[in-house]
C-alpha cells in the first residue's frame, strides 16, 4: 500500500492514496523504487526471511536489481505492483526502523486466465507485530489496486504455516482441485481470494 484513514472493522487499517503512497494506522507503503535496492537485497538475501519457504534467498545484488527492474516496470505498465513497507513517522508504536517488508499485487496470466497475484515478505525483525496483515489488508481493500473486484491468488509452500495463516486471515481459501498451481513447484499450494460480492465457493 495521506489524509484521514478510512474506518474499517480492522480498526483504521484500510489505506487511502496520496501521491502514490498508502498509509494505514501504523505503516507507510510506497511503490518500490530504485532507492530501495540495498534494503530490498538485504531482505531477500536473509535466510531467516525464507525459513518456511521453498524459494532460495538471493545471493547477488545484481539478482535483486533485475527483480526490482521488473517490479518497477509492472507499476509503469499496469498501475499496480509491490510496495515497500515502513513505519509512519507519526506512528506511536515501537516498530523496527527501515524497511519492514514488501507486499503487493501483480498481474498474473496462467492457463488463459488473468488474475492478480499477492506477495508478501517481511524483514525478520518485523515479524510478530501484525505488519503483514495490516499492510496486505490495506492493499486488498483499496479499489485502485484491483483487489476488491478481482480474484486474487497466492502461491505459498504448503508447509509454510505462518504464510497460510496470514492468507486465511486475509480471506484466502484453498483453490479447487482442478486449478493448476502457477509455477508447478512440488510442495506449493494455490490459495484464492474471490472478488468482493462473489458467492462463497464450496470447497
Amino acid at each position: 500500500m495521506h489524509g484521514a484513514a478510512i474506518p474499517s472493522s480492522g480498526g483504521d487499517r484500510r489505506a487511502v492514496v496520496m501521491r502514490g503512497t498508502f498509509t494505514t494506522q501504523r505503516l507507510r507503503l510506497a511503490p518500490v523504487a530504485e532507492g530501495d535496492l540495498e534494503e530490498l537485497f538485504a531482505l531477500h538475501a536473509d535466510p531467516r526471511a525464507f525459513a518456511d519457504d521453498l524459494t532460495a534467498p538471493l545471493t547477488e545484488l545484481a539478482q535483486m536489481r533485475w527483480v526490482l527492474d521488473q517490479w518497477i516496470r509492472a507499476w509503469q505498465q499496469h498501475g499496480t505492483g509491490y510496495l515497500a513497507v515502513r513505519a509512519r513517522a507519526s506512528s506511536d508504536t515501537a516498530l523496527p526502523p527501515g524497511l519492514l517488508g514488501v507486499v503487493g499485487l501483480t498481474l498474473l496470466e496462467h492457463e488463459g486466465r488473468q488474475t492478480l497475484s499477492a506477495y508478501w515478505r517481511l524483514t525478520p525483525a518485523a515479524t510478530g507485530h501484525g505488519i503483514a496483515t495490516e499492510a496486505m489488508d490495506a492493499v486488498l481493500t483499496h479499489p485502485r489496486l484491483g483487489g476488491t473486484d478481482r480474484e486474487v491468488v497466492a502461491v505459498t509452500a504448503d508447509a509454510n504455516r505462518p504464510s497460510c495463516a496470514l492468507a486465511a486471515r486475509l480471506g484466502f481459501g484453498p483453490a479447487p482441485p482442478d486449478r493448476a498451481i502457477p509455477g508447478g513447484r512440488h510442495g506449493d499450494i494455490l490459495l484464492i481470494r474471490p472478488p468482493r460480492g462473489a458467492p462463497p465457493r464450496t470447497p
